[in-house]
């Protein structure tokens, strides 16, 4: 973690995204850059809470067994049928994976949380309950 000068003299504490771009954390916001040119500012007050997914283990189940399943009807019935369901349940699975660890920061007046996906989510998580607790006090 790394503290930075924001272009207005605004001290942030930086983190690293996992897909490139950062969060940083400030005494009244939370910024999140993703690498594109545009920075998302949430203001500690429009924190509602702060959620860490670890692995969505219904696709992840799901992803696995439709493998199993692909593999059987390869071996027993039809390969070129199995392959596809085999080769459906891996990109699944691959995509479960990918999304793992999921920062959720539910935002006040919006229907769907934000979501990153830090290097660090354990420490990413207690850092952001720890700041975003203090204000909302």
């Amino acid at each position: 973690m790394a503290a930075q000068t924001d272009r207005h003299d605004v001290e942030i504490s930086r983190m690293s995204l996992r897909g490139g771009g950062w969060i940083g954390y400030s005494e009244d916001a939370v910024y999140v850059d993703e690498g594109d040119d545009d920075r998302v500012k949430i203001a500690h007050d429009a924190i509602e809470a702060v959620t860490l997914r670890t692995l969505e283990w219904d696709l992840a189940v799901m992803s696995l067994l439709l493998v199993a399943v692909g593999a059987f009807l390869a071996l027993t019935r039809n390969p070129p049928v199995g392959l596809v369901f085999a080769a459906g349940g891996a990109v699944s699975a691959y995509r479960t994976y990918r999304n793992r660890h999921e920062l959720g920061i539910r935002i006040r007046n919006r229907p769907k949380p934000f979501t990153v996906h830090p290097e660090h989510p354990t420490q990413c998580l207690r850092t952001l309950e720890k700041t975003v607790g203090s204000h909302q006090d």
